[in-house]
């Protein structure tokens, strides 16, 4: 029976996706996805790009490759003169990344639905209506929603002071069952209606992915498979 294999947060750790796609060995017809921010901090960040696309996984955009779009067309626009402002490995990134992996990056979309099945690489706010239509505003909470304050807002990730929820815990499943990274856990953030699946796997942690069964064009989000690999070091320092 084909599946859906979403992987968590890669950021960069091909040697680990590679290693969690042998052990899961998708077949033909399966459908891959990944989260989102396959980008930076690891070791093999443009590499795990064109791995992605030249095996036909999908992913859906992430905070840390909506970033890099910016910063490239701000270079394009400002030359060279402005990479002196950059971090020295969004520097790296920049300069390595070609016409055919901007095309890739820009092409993400911010959600994907599959039945009753939706991965978004942060979170969503209740009430909040996926489409093709959503504004700058609802797009960035697709990308880095973390956090509620006491009145139910979205709060900045560094403000630590007033977190009171994680979104995902008061999530009321309207957009269908949400698999989700952006937030590194120790383990698999499981709850009614949605599950976080990035464990860190560039601060040390795990590589997860989640798989479904998929038949008839319907996913079954009552019973799925969870795999992980360990890191091979903690490669953000």
């Amino acid at each position: 029976m084909p599946k859906i294999i979403v992987y968590g947060d890669i950021h960069g750790c091909l040697d680990e996706l590679k290693q969690l796609r042998s052990d899961i060995n998708p077949k033909k017809g399966d459908i891959e996805i990944s989260v989102g921010d396959f980008l930076n901090k690891g070791p093999y960040s443009l590499k795990t790009l064109r791995y992605l696309n030249k095996h036909h996984i999908l992913s859906v955009m992430g905070n840390n490759e909506a970033k890099i779009i910016k910063l490239y067309h701000r270079y394009q626009k400002q030359g060279e003169s402005y990479l002196s402002t950059l971090r020295s490995s969004d520097k790296k990134t920049l300069l390595e990344l070609g016409t055919d992996d901007i095309t890739y990056l820009e092409s993400l979309p911010y959600y994907l639905k599959i039945d009753t099945l939706t991965i978004v690489h942060g979170g969503i706010v209740n009430g909040m209506q996926l489409s093709e239509n959503m504004n700058d505003k609802e797009k960035k909470l697709l990308t880095q929603l973390r956090f509620y304050n006491k009145k139910h807002e979205p709060i900045p990730y560094d403000d630590f002071e007033n977190r009171e929820v994680f979104w995902s815990e008061e999530y009321d499943g309207k957009e269908g069952f949400i698999v989700f990274g952006h937030h590194p856990f120790p383990e698999v953030k499981i709850e009614k209606n949605a599950i976080g699946i990035d464990t860190g796997c560039v601060y040390g942690g795990t590589l997860t992915a989640i798989s479904f069964t998929y038949k008839d064009k319907k996913v079954n989000i009552k019973k799925y498979t969870l795999h992980e690999v360990k890191a091979i070091t903690n490669h953000f320092r």
